[in-house]
């Protein structure tokens, strides 16, 4: 292991001897280094009985067993590596938006106590969901239905907060509800529209989440109707955004890249692409308020 080197024994010119006993039959052994890029974290060992050397075939046999196994111990590994990254990205979005979301969320709440104790109670409820939803979200893939729950919950608060102007219209095709995304995919979306869009209004914000049919499968969009948002210089994306975008690229591939769209006081529209199948029947289920 120390050499990193195939080590091979026959017996005559480079002599073998078995450390369990004297009278042991093995006469000859090959060792093979078994590795992850360049260090060797094991070893295969193969033996055979005296006046009897390895044959070619079984020595390039081998080789290619440890190959094998190599190739399959670092690909683990790759995983293993791949999933705490992930994990890490879900959790630097959650840090991103909860201590914002909760400062705001926690004085609204504080100017809804008096007159309306009823809806500061509800709207308690929603925060304690969100939270919730937040620490099951950890993991790295979640259905549709479970993130558009997860985002309701944070804009029933968003709407206290912003009162009448804050519009939401959700309109998703029901297919889609089982299909399953990545986690925390749509709450930046819907946090960056309300952050760099109806907060600049003074009256008659709104945010759309819709779906519709398109070659792929379906494009999922979220919109405001503030059209302020200015998208960074092209190599630095909002890492927010880039994170969105790269765990959609993963799931579904480069067709599901993130987009944004940018009219000028008129719109905002960040969608992405799902590739699920569409079928001609196909209806809709709306959620306005």
């Amino acid at each position: 292991m120390n050499n990193n080197d195939i080590i091979y024994l026959d017996g005559k010119e480079n002599p073998y001897q078995c450390s369990i006993s004297k009278d042991c039959k093995l006469g000859s052994a090959l060792i093979i280094p078994l590795r992850t890029g360049d260090e060797v974290i094991g070893t295969i060992k193969l033996y055979e009985p005296k006046r009897k050397l390895f044959s070619t075939i079984n020595m390039s046999m081998a080789e290619g067993i440890a190959q094998l196994l190599s190739s399959q111990i670092l690909h683990g590994d790759y995983i293993h590596k791949q999933t705490l990254l992930n994990q890490a990205e879900i959790k630097l979005l959650h840090a991103q938006v909860n201590p914002h979301f909760l400062f705001n969320a926690l004085n609204t709440i504080s100017a809804i106590t008096r007159r309306d104790p009823d809806k500061a109670r509800s709207l308690i409820q929603h925060l304690s969901q969100f939270f919730r939803s937040n620490l099951k979200q950890n993991i790295e893939t979640v259905t549709l239905k479970e993130e558009l729950a997860h985002v309701n919950a944070y804009l029933t608060i968003e709407k206290a907060r912003f009162t009448d102007r804050l519009e939401v219209d959700i309109d998703i095709s029901p297919k889609l509800l089982e299909q399953t995304v990545p986690s925390f995919t749509l709450q930046p979306l819907v946090e960056n529209a309300i952050k760099h869009g109806i907060s600049n209004l003074l009256e008659g914000g709104s945010i759309r989440i819709f779906s519709e049919r398109c070659e792929q499968g379906y494009r999922l969009t979220v919109e405001d109707n503030a059209g302020t948002y200015l998208p960074p210089e092209p190599g630095h994306q909002g890492l927010g955004m880039q994170i969105v975008d790269k765990r959609l690229r993963n799931q579904f591939g480069r067709d599901s890249a993130l987009k944004i769209e940018v009219e000028n006081h008129q719109y905002t529209r960040m969608s992405f692409i799902i590739p699920a199948p569409v079928n001609s029947d196909d209806k809709r289920t709306a959620i306005a308020s």
